[in-house]
């Protein structure tokens, strides 16, 4: 009997870079990006970035979208880039249970997390940029 070996999607170099450009782009046309990180999906095998911002519930996830798709063209990136992006509203599950933990402030950084529950929810693998929850513990 044969054995299935998942080899697990890379976050690579030019990931981290491309994250933390779309943030700053974002941030830089006034877009609110208060958690901003990779997260691995390991049902599909493949990275997500997730935007998560005030503005999704304010605006709705089509405008969200479109702020995304602005931020693409400012970078000349592939529309096909989208398809990696999440944009999420602030109190998504997700990130209010890494806010718990975890506060960057308004910074763009490069965290990484590996194999960790917090509060009950296991987070296989993220990396990090901002989280910037004010409310985080609320």
């Amino acid at each position: 009997m044969a054995e299935e070996t998942l080899v697990k999607e890379a976050l690579t170099e030019e990931m981290k870079g491309f994250g933390a450009a779309i943030t700053q782009k974002l941030d830089e046309a006034g877009w609110p990006v208060v958690a901003s990180l990779w997260s691995f999906d390991p049902e599909g095998n493949r990275w997500k970035l997730i935007l998560a911002s005030p503005r999704v519930s304010s605006d709705g996830p089509q405008q969200a979208y479109g702020a995304v798709v602005k931020a693409l063209e400012a970078l000349q990136a592939p529309l096909t880039d989208l398809q990696l992006i999440r944009v999420v509203v602030p109190d998504h599950p997700l990130i209010k249970t890494l806010a718990s933990t975890i506060q960057t402030g308004w910074a763009i950084r490069g965290i990484h997390l590996s194999e960790r529950a917090i509060n009950g929810l296991f987070v296989e693998e993220s990396y990090l940029y901002r989280l910037a929850l004010e409310s985080a513990a609320a």
